[in-house]
């Protein structure tokens, strides 16, 4: 059985992921009642993060966008491929996958402003990476994999 403290946090995570979710596809997500889906609700507003709610068929809830950046949960592979990420650009090596992921979570929570911004940033550059032979790997898949050892490396020490 889930803690109360384990739903709001599941409860936290839908909304991050899925923007607007309907009271009854909540609730049945969280093995719980409407009733208890308000209260975790509540739970989440008294912790300052505001969720809107929206009555009638096709309202729902969902998170106030821009208000500020809520706890995310990122997956070890996100965390492991936001640093590679950062790497990568500056490499100009495509990032895909678990860093797309990531990006998502940020995204859906980040003000009008700022996500404005990314996605001019995203849309006006590009890196290039000279490279000797026109075959060689350019993806995130060959720089996650060069990881590993790393990562199991530092799990070991």
């Amino acid at each position: 059985m889930f803690s109360p403290t384990t739903r709001v946090l599941s409860l936290l995570e839908l909304l991050q992921a899925h923007g607007q979710l309907s009271g009854p596809d909540l609730a049945e997500r969280l093995g719980v009642d409407a009733r208890s889906l308000r209260r975790y609700v509540r739970k989440l507003e008294d912790l300052g993060i505001p969720v809107l709610t929206e009555r009638g068929r096709y309202g729902g809830y969902r998170l106030m966008p821009g208000f500020k950046l809520p706890p995310m949960m990122f997956t070890d592979d996100e965390a492991l491929a936001l640093c590679l990420a950062c790497k990568a650009h500056a490499l100009g090596l495509a990032v895909t996958g678990a860093a797309d992921s990531a990006q998502g979570k940020l995204e859906r929570v980040m003000p009008a402003g700022l996500l404005k911004r990314v996605k001019a940033l995203k849309t006006s550059t590009a890196f290039g990476l000279k490279s000797a032979s026109p075959t060689a790997p350019t993806n995130a898949a060959l720089l996650m994999t060069s990881a590993r050892p790393f990562k199991r490396a530092c799990n070991s020490g």
